[in-house]
């Protein structure tokens, strides 16, 4: 059976393609992003920069924060243990929300139509992720991950 992610280990080229298009996807957003930064016209624009980076660093801090609790190994396909404490408690995907909410304050920031286009085909990415995660996750888990998927949202 064709697998692509979760990767099967750190040296596979699922792994090194998936890096790779994941940086070709976001470097470019970044550099689009620094590019369409204006200076702050007006009180609604500080306003809507204020949010932004709030959004911005409490989603992508929180995002990193999860994964390293989850363990960057098993975020990667390697089989560490089913994490289910904390904020997998609350959500089986806790660093998909969380990217979201960095993601909604990088859209305020850069507040461009083509970095909101990139904004939400990554957003839609991790809104399909669990799809290819789950069936993989339910092979090395078995019964456990499905216990905990039956009463644990998939997001929210």
């Amino acid at each position: 059976m064709f697998e692509f992610f979760p990767p099967p280990s750190k040296d596979s080229w699922q792994h090194r393609t998936f890096m790779g298009l994941f940086r070709l996807f976001l470097y470019p957003m970044v550099g689009l992003s620094l590019l369409s930064f204006e200076p702050v016209p007006s009180a609604y624009a500080l306003a809507q920069y204020g949010v932004g980076i709030v959004l911005l660093v409490t989603g992508f801090s929180l995002a990193f924060w999860i994964t390293l609790q989850m363990g960057w190994r098993n975020a990667f396909g390697e089989k560490n243990g089913l994490k289910t404490r904390g904020w997998f408690s609350i959500s089986r995907n806790p660093v998909y929300v969380a990217t979201w909410i960095g993601m909604i304050g990088w859209g305020l920031l850069a507040n461009t139509g083509v970095v909101w286009i990139l904004l939400a085909l990554w957003a839609t990415m991790y809104l399909l992720a669990p799809i290819f995660e789950e069936p993989w996750l339910e092979q090395q888990y078995g019964q456990e991950y499905l216990d905990y998927k039956s009463h644990t949202r998939r997001f929210l």
